[in-house]
């Protein structure tokens, strides 16, 4: 082969490979840059949310007046509370390891290039221990636009990136799943980080938390110094924010977000003094640093990260929504006038063990009253241990009490209790209601929905336990004393009367059965339930109990995005449930009520 030949043959190979790469990286878009051109979905799938987000502010600019800017912390503060406080529209343009540098850039673009009322700028003592990494790593790179890199260079740098990513892409739109994933933790439309899943996952004792792998790192915090070797920086570009929102006529709004106590050993405390006195001599501030939050793990994932339920506290104090449970000390507006003072106080300020934000909780299990079944206590049984948890002390409340006190702080009385039936049986209302009428005691029952009013299962005729129908249900609902709610409509069947193939005795995924079936066949159960309960108590189901115990990650996402506030297991124990955090009531363990049990027994259980 001659030298030219060769020479043709390998240019022509080299444009082939690159040619490749190029459409590969344009039609796949791994980035988020060429978004919608071929429907690609390409922000939800997005390895790079700083490429991502500046692209869909460009198309939708005109949806949005504000931003929330800032590193990962701000994922806790969603765009649609900050809405439904101001009337303004935001939108989150957080990323991941945000430093300084990035947030000027991206207000810069932002007041240069949109219409832009307020800026929301989320910070913490990192800001001040990073400036400017200039991380150049394809997926952490500033948008070029923002920048202002030359945007040949930048495009390009994109357009024949290594293909692994564009590879990656494609596996994750094949493996496409309704549940949150490496690549799609931010939701395009608002920019909020993704939280379902966790905003659902059980917190419950302190302990069984700290267990979890995901918490190890609060067994054992690690102390390392921390200094702020950017603080001149900071303070410099702090200043440059603020001129530019002055000159812009935009509304600067600076938070320093919460801290875990332990972190705050591995700081200079004169450091942190300069940090607040340089912060305050440029802007006014709120600052939730340190407060009784602080001191408890199930509060944060890590040290500086902290639950969307954090988040909704913050932006309720600063907005002065009552509604809300916060800490006394939870936040300080800050201005140059009150610096010392808060400085004074941040110097003296003890971390100290507060359990005056928690409750122990029991929730006791029962099925049928005065039967012969497995799950049957008698009459006697029953109305002696009813009378025994009343003089006792125990005081029975619902599951709205237990929503009330996570989101409100409304105080619980001592010895909270719950008592709760699953199934509807009859005798739940010719038994066991009037018996709590006479007591007046609280409960909770959950029906099922294709048996509720029934005494043959569906239409095999096969006699069942007789349930008890609406005008019952109504009856006791409109006492005050009884909730009815949710143990599914028809995902709770008996593999023995079962006439189909696939028997749900629970609400366990087929193996065989795709995500997408499986939740349209959820939702449609859950709907089909919901429309009995809501006829029963004119609002929509709050609470779920599942059959035979089952939850698993994706169900209590599900229950938790269709509005639920509660689920029950039957796994034993006693719950603990926190003020500020709701989802406390997610996965709540309860004490089977079992035949012939002893006074002492229940007492023991519900009292260790």
């Amino acid at each position: 082969m001659s030298t030219k030949k060769f020479f043709t043959m390998f240019f022509s190979v080299l444009l082939i490979v690159f040619g490749a790469i190029f459409l590969l990286n344009v039609f796949v878009d791994p980035f988020g840059l060429f978004a919608d051109i071929y429907n690609w979905d390409s922000y939800n799938f997005t390895q790079n949310p700083r490429t991502a987000k500046i692209n869909y502010i460009d198309k939708h600019k005109d949806e949005f007046d504000s931003y929330i800017v800032g590193s990962s912390g701000c994922g806790a503060v969603k765009a649609s509370t900050l809405n439904g406080y101001t009337g303004n529209s935001y939108y989150n343009s957080f990323y991941y390891g945000s430093d300084l540098m990035d947030s000027y850039n991206t207000i810069k673009y932002l007041s240069e290039t949109a219409h832009v009322e307020n800026i929301l700028l989320g910070i913490n003592y990192n800001t001040a221990m990073f400036f400017d990494v200039g991380d150049d790593e394809i997926n952490q790179r500033m948008h070029g636009k923002a920048s202002e890199d030359n945007l040949l260079d930048f495009y390009g740098s994109y357009l024949f990136a290594n293909p692994r990513y564009a590879i990656q892409k494609i596996r994750d739109v094949k493996e496409d799943s309704f549940f949150q994933k490496t690549f799609d933790v931010f939701i395009p439309e608002t920019g909020d980080y993704d939280k379902s899943i966790r905003d659902t996952e059980n917190i419950g004792n302190y302990n069984d938390y700290l267990d979890k792998e995901a918490y190890n790192v609060f067994k054992a915090y690690p102390k390392s110094r921390k200094d702020l070797t950017e603080l001149e920086k900071f303070s410099d570009y702090m200043k440059k924010i603020k001129d530019l929102c002055d000159e812009k006529d935009i509304n600067l709004q600076v938070i320093v977000f919460p801290v875990y106590w332990e972190d705050f050993q591995n700081y200079n405390i004169n450091e942190l003094e300069e940090f607040y006195r340089n912060l305050s001599g440029i802007t006014d501030f709120w600052d939730f640093s340190k407060s009784t939050i602080s001191t408890d793990a199930r509060y944060f994932y890590d040290s500086s990260h902290f639950r969307n339920s954090v988040g909704a506290m913050m932006l309720g104090k600063i907005y002065g929504d009552e509604s809300l449970y916060m800490p006394e000390d939870f936040g300080q507006y800050i201005t140059n006038e009150n610096i010392d003072d808060f400085i004074s106080g941040f110097k003296s300020y003890e971390f100290k063990t507060d359990s005056s934000y928690t409750k122990e909780v029991s929730v006791l299990l029962m099925h049928d009253i005065g039967g012969e079944g497995t799950y049957s206590i008698s009459e006697e049984q029953f109305a002696s241990q009813m009378k025994l948890l009343k003089d006792s002390g125990f005081n029975t409340v619902s599951f709205e009490d237990l929503y009330a006190y996570t989101v409100m702080g409304t105080e619980l009385p001592e010895k909270p209790l719950i008592i709760t039936f699953d199934d509807g049986y009859k005798s739940n209302y010719t038994i066991a209601y009037p018996i709590l009428k006479e007591l007046n005691m609280k409960a909770t029952i959950y029906i099922i929905g294709s048996s509720f009013g029934k005494d043959t299962y569906k239409d095999t005729g096969e006699k069942i336990f007789p349930h008890f129908g609406h005008e019952e249900a109504a009856e006791m609902y409109g006492s005050g004393l009884i909730d009815i709610q949710s143990h599914s409509y028809d995902m709770h069947q008996s593999e023995k009367l079962e006439q189909n193939e696939q028997v749900r005795v629970n609400v366990k995924r087929f193996e065989n059965e795709g995500e997408k079936d499986y939740i349209e066949a959820f939702n449609k159960d859950f709907v089909d339930e919901d429309s009995i309960i809501t006829g029963i108590t004119g609002s929509d189901t709050n609470s779920f109990s599942y059959p035979t115990g089952y939850c698993d990650r994706e169900t209590e996402t599900l229950l938790g995005l269709l509005g639920v506030k509660s689920t029950v297991t039957t796994e034993n124990g006693i719950n603990t449930v926190i003020k500020g955090i709701p989802q406390s009531l997610f996965g709540l363990k309860r004490i089977s009520i079992y035949r012939d049990m002893s006074d002492e027994n229940l007492l023991n259980l519900i009292s260790d």
